[in-house]
This record gives C-alpha cells, structure tokens and sequence, in this order.
C-alpha cells in the first residue's frame, strides 16, 4: 500500500518534498507526491471556505474513475470546513480512502504572527499523517503527543510529535501485517 499526495494550486509552493518526506517516515509508507489533477466544488460564498465534505466527494469520484488503489491526501491552500462546524485542518474518507487537508490555518500569518517555514511543514505533517491514520483504520487517541490526537486547535497540533504513540502504532503494525497477508 502507498500513499499518493496531491498538492493543489493554492497550497505552499516548495514544501511537497519534505512534507512527503515526513509523511513517510511517521508511517512507514511510501509516498508518491504529484500536482493535483483534482479539480473539486463545494465553495461557499457566505463563509469564502469550501466544504471539505465536497472536496472528498470529488476525491472519490477521481479515485473510481482512475481505478486508484492508494490512499489519496489532497493538500490545498483553501480553507475547508466541515458542516455545523468554524473550520477543519483536515478530513479523511476512510471508506473511499481519501482525505484532504489545508494549509490555510496551519500557516502562522493567518494568525497574525510571523511566516515560520519549519513550523508549517511540521503541521501539513502532522496533519497530514493524522489523516492518513484515519485512512489506515485508527481512530483518535487519547494521548496528546500522539499523531492520532484528535486538535481542535492550533495549539492541540503543535504539542503533538511526529510520531504514533506506541499503542497506535501497534495496531497500525497489526493492520498492515492483515493487509499484505
């Protein structure tokens, strides 16, 4: 099983590598990093966010008609966000194995404070690999530090290290071993 990652128009340009990279290393999956051929709807005017929801949908819909098997992750630069809630980081399709995520939040200058490169290819990530977790049949953890944490905020993301905690990635170990067998 690999992961491919498409990274939209709109998302930081020059951070594909080692995000990928890290990506990678978190889960112990290869990766394979490519523009976006994904064009997806789901903008709402009222809110100037796209609905991640649609995103996924038009993930899917990409995924079947191109028979892909790997997990897909779209990164993009637009705000996403979920029905009934602000925003989202990220949202996965475990069914379908697709999960979007948006830099837009993760980037210290929406926030008012200064452009930190390192601290964004720490979130897309982070963020990015708790996506793909879900992707891989984890749920939320209850440790904070572990990839799987469930943030609901900025500060939930950072006090998170790049790695499953121990018991998450036993049963990630386990499920992997279930697939290839």
């Amino acid at each position: 099983m690999n992961i491919l990652i498409f990274w939209d128009r709109g998302a930081p340009v020059g951070l594909e590598m080692p995000v990928s990279r890290i990506i990678s290393q978190i889960l112990d999956i290869p990766v394979e990093v490519c523009k976006s051929p994904v064009l997806y709807n789901g903008f709402d005017r009222s809110r100037n966010q796209f609905d991640a929801t649609e995103i996924l949908t038009c993930l899917d819909v990409f995924s079947r008609r191109n028979e892909e098997n790997r997990l897909i992750l779209l990164v993009t630069g637009d705000d996403i966000f979920r029905p009934h809630t602000r925003y989202v980081f990220g949202l996965s399709r475990p069914k379908t194995k697709t999960a979007v995520i948006s830099s837009a939040r993760l980037n210290n200058e929406y926030w008012g404070l200064p452009y930190d490169e390192m601290m964004l290819i720490d979130r897309l990530s982070r963020e990015g690999a708790h996506e793909l977790g879900h992707l891989l049949s984890l749920d939320h953890c209850s440790n904070p530090s572990c990839i799987m944490a469930n943030p609901s905020t900025l500060d939930d993301l950072d006090i998170k290290k790049s790695m499953l905690c121990p018991s998450c990635l036993a049963k990630m170990n386990k499920k992997k071993v279930s697939v290839f067998v």
